[in-house]
């Protein structure tokens, strides 16, 4: 495999092997270049802005600013343009805005600086080496909450089991890596509704994980990219170039003249 020197497992490799093999193959082994969307500079743009905001040592408190002034001026000093089309940027900056001054309202009152944000982590499971960072650790007494933004514009009713495994992942980072004795909560902060999801990370449920990263990462060491044909193609930047996709055109197209 052409990564091999380098390899190693995150949740995001994970996620996108579990969502189509190929891509995993067109991203991390072809090395193609995956297209900017305006979506992921969103996320990317209000993550980087609540990681300044809630930082120890950079916090509007310890800058001694007005904090919603403080948010919108990190918002324009760390706006990322990449990926938008036609007038989508201008309404996702008003977007933003309306987002940060949300944020505002129903968190100042509360507010207390993280523990330690962007945190980076690095743990070997098996053969693995599984890398990640973790958004935001807050310390409440003696106990550790890990935090992870999501901008998703739907709340999700349900989770699978890919989507408990970033948890599990910072779970086992917290233990493993970063050494925290004590982790009350990992959780998914939908910033968009100000809910905060937490899990209850039993043992089971862990181990499941561990087989999962395990498994995942087995596949991809035997070359396994097997393509998954789905919704998901029409979003792909890669399904011109896939041959399951275009076989499926194909078939679609022969169905179509015989029916």
């Amino acid at each position: 495999m052409a990564e091999s020197n380098e390899f190693h497992l995150s949740f995001s490799r994970i996620a996108i092997y579990d969502n189509c093999p190929m891509r995993y193959k067109f991203i991390y082994v072809d090395k193609l270049s995956t297209m900017p969307r305006g979506y992921f500079s969103f996320g990317s743009t209000i993550h980087k802005v609540l990681e300044i905001f809630y930082h120890p040592d950079k916090n509007f408190i310890k800058q001694k600013r007005p904090p919603l002034e403080y948010l919108m001026e990190l918002l324009d000093e760390h706006w990322i343009s990449e990926g938008y089309k036609g007038g989508e940027e201008e309404r996702a900056r008003k977007e933003a805005i309306d987002l940060l001054k949300k944020i505002y309202r129903e968190n100042i009152f509360g507010f207390s600086p993280a523990y330690e944000v962007e945190k980076n982590f690095s743990f070997n499971l098996d053969k693995f080496k599984v890398i990640g960072r973790i958004d935001r650790i807050d310390k409440v007494g003696d106990v550790y909450k890990i935090i992870d933004y999501k901008t998703n514009r739907v709340l999700p009713k349900f989770f699978r089991e890919i989507d408990l495994l970033q948890p599990i992942i910072y779970y086992i980072a917290g233990k493993e890596a970063l050494h925290l004795p004590k982790i009350e909560t990992v959780s998914l902060l939908f910033v968009r509704y100000n809910k905060e999801i937490s899990f209850d990370l039993n043992d089971r449920l862990v181990e499941k994980g561990k087989e999962k990263i395990i498994r995942t990462g087995e596949q991809i060491l035997a070359n396994n990219f097997e393509p998954k044909v789905g919704k998901n193609c029409s979003t792909c930047e890669f399904r011109d170039i896939c041959p399951a996709f275009k076989k499926t055109e194909q078939d679609e197209i022969s169905l179509k003249a015989h029916s």
